[in-house]
């Protein structure tokens, strides 16, 4: 538990947080390593440790050290009031990459959230992204300063001897003013601080390029480019990805208002596409509807939006009320068309070659034949509206698990020709028995339904969409700005910016699950703002950053939007938990 540190801001594990030496420093931070009279000193910023602000701050407890379990002074020592631990030996985690993620994330577990993490002597320009993503917190320029006293020139993608060096391929303040031959004239000592340095101001221009991916929530692109340079970091996303699903599975928020960019195989691991296709399976429930059209998905979302869909809607519109569309895509696999506004199917990218990697046919086919296997009783027909690789998926799956998909166009035709949306025209006019549109109001609840099953559990969206005796639903709004309301009083809009679907407090009060399973206790008070972690008295643990909660305590009900996980609001003891949006005194 901390006393002078703060999370602000969550991107995954990845933490921005304040913590008080002599003056505030923001986390991610990277502390400097300096030497004088035999004397180690530490530094953060240009402040020295010596120079505090008050006395207060080392009356307390500060730092602990966490030794690993074969050292002989090991102790159990997390549950101390502290700010932040270092993680001893630290040096040995670049055995192997196994070392490496299991000392960091078992460390990390085993810590309270609100304290910071330090990793010392290891940090380079090439890993620090990872180890801030991995949930550490505090890194030094020790390893800088000690690869330039042995000659070595670190770069953002690895590192060389100088002396194996043609040019210097930076522009920082050192390397802007020497040449190559300058610097290596130089003599050694010089030539040793020089290259120390560079390769600190390499660090710290790194460790600021990483706060800023936590700000705009897109650390992960970020390190998935980083690994490339490394086998060793790419062993270790690999390894934290196909292990430690749950470490970061309870730090990932539902929803975030970036596009999530799916530019490497490793994007089919992230627990965005994960959590994704699980709700799909175990919180939508599809429509009864005569027949299942599977489409391609499109470059623009939400996919309505886009020319291709809206020329697929316009040849089935007559009979629109007997069709449940679903859009076949990567790496979301399938994504029901009432479910195309929820984060990320409406706020990720991908490149967009023709070409289909054989572990992203799995990866899509697997999500498909899961959805068919479910949902296959809710319908009579099968349709595919599809061509090239969607084809050859949507083929295969069905082979396998031995059912008809008819399908409207030729192998290698696109699915928007003329003769393709004529022959899907066709076969739709010869299977449905009776023209039956799909009109605003069955279109827009449907919508509104999917989304509270998506976000709360299967049931939230009937108990929210159920009028009450002599009251009269209504939803207003163009597409996807949709608000439900009773009789005039608003229950739920969706956010299109977030994908989420937010609740009054009128609404909330109709949702069972949402009263029960997203809910955060709060103590003897009423919330006058956001609530902080110290008020809270208990969480679900499902809870997760950005999902709409309800909090409750003697005094107070009200809604808002979690910071925290619930897991975290519990444990911790500094921090903004739930930002709150309705209160009402009770």
């Amino acid at each position: 538990m901390s006393k002078f540190y703060e999370v602000r801001t969550r991107d995954g594990a990845a933490r921005l947080g304040k913590l008080a030496l002599s003056e505030s420093m923001q986390t991610p931070l990277m502390l400097r390593l300096e030497s004088g009279d035999g004397l180690a000193v530490v530094r953060a910023g240009d402040s020295n440790f010596d120079d505090l602000a008050s006395e207060e701050t080392w009356t307390a407890l500060r730092g602990t050290v966490l030794l690993p379990e074969i050292h002989p002074s090991f102790t159990n020592v997390t549950s101390l009031f502290t700010d932040f631990f270092v993680l001893a030996f630290a040096s040995s985690l670049l055995r192997s990459p196994r070392d490496f993620v299991r000392r960091v994330i078992d460390t990390r577990n085993a810590l309270p959230p609100d304290v910071a993490l330090w990793v010392p002597a290891i940090a380079t320009p090439e890993n620090a992204a990872i180890l801030f993503y991995m949930g550490v917190d505090i890194l030094d320029d020790t390893n800088a300063v000690l690869k330039g006293y042995q000659g070595i020139y670190q770069m953002e993608d690895g590192e060389a001897r100088i002396s194996d060096l043609e040019d210097l391929p930076c522009n920082c303040t050192v390397c802007a003013d020497l040449s190559i031959d300058e610097l290596r004239a130089r003599d050694r000592k010089e030539r040793a601080l020089l290259l120390a340095r560079h390769n600190t101001l390499l660090l710290d221009k790194e460790v600021k390029k990483t706060r800023a991916c936590i700000r705009a929530g897109n650390l992960r692109e970020y390190v998935e480019m980083k690994v490339r340079a490394s086998t060793f970091l790419t062993a270790v996303l690999r390894l934290l990805d196909f292990n430690e699903e749950p470490y970061f599975e309870q730090r990932t928020p539902v929803a975030r208002k970036q596009i999530m960019n799916v530019n490497t195989m490793e994007s089919l691991k992230r627990i965005e596409v994960k959590r994704f296709a699980s709700r799909v399976l175990d919180r939508y429930e599809p429509p009864a509807r005569q027949i299942l059209l599977i489409l391609p998905c499109s470059a623009r979302k939400p996919y309505s939006r886009s020319n291709s869909h809206t020329k697929f809607i316009e040849a089935i519109g007559a009979y629109r009320g007997s069709i449940h569309e679903l859009i076949l895509t990567s790496p979301l696999g399938v994504v029901p068309r009432e479910l195309e506004v929820v984060y990320p199917a409406a706020l990720y990218d991908i490149p967009v070659t023709g070409y289909w990697d054989s572990e992203e046919r799995d990866w899509v086919s697997s999500c498909l034949r899961a959805y068919l296997n479910k949902n296959q009783k809710s319908y009579e027909v099968v349709v595919a509206h599809l061509g090239g690789a969607y084809k050859e998926i949507c083929t295969g799956v069905a082979d396998e698990l031995g059912i008809e998909i008819m399908f409207t166009c030729e192998t290698n035709e696109k699915a928007t020709s003329n003769e393709a949306l004529n022959r899907l025209n066709a076969r739709i006019a010869e299977l449905c028995t009776d023209r039956k549109r799909l009109y605003g109001y069955e279109q827009k609840s449907g919508i509104v339904k999917a989304m509270a099953d998506f976000q709360v559990g299967i049931g939230a969206g009937s108990e929210l969409m159920t009028s009450k005796e002599g009251e009269r639903l209504k939803i207003t709004g163009k597409f996807p700005f949709h608000k439900l309301s009773a009789d005039k009083e608003v229950l739920a809009r969706i956010v299109p910016q977030y994908g989420l679907l937010t609740f009054t407090l009128n609404g909330a009060r109709r949702i069972t699950n949402l009263r029960s399973s997203y809910k955060v206790e709060i103590g003897d008070f009423v919330p006058r703002g956001s609530i902080l972690a110290p008020g809270v008295v208990n969480a679900d643990p499902q809870i997760r950053v950005n999902d709409e909660v309800v909090f409750c305590g003697d005094k107070a009900f009200g809604v808002g939007r979690a910071k925290m996980s619930g897991w975290e609001m519990v444990q911790s003891r500094k921090g903004v938990a739930v930002q709150v949006r309705e209160v009402e005194e009770v």
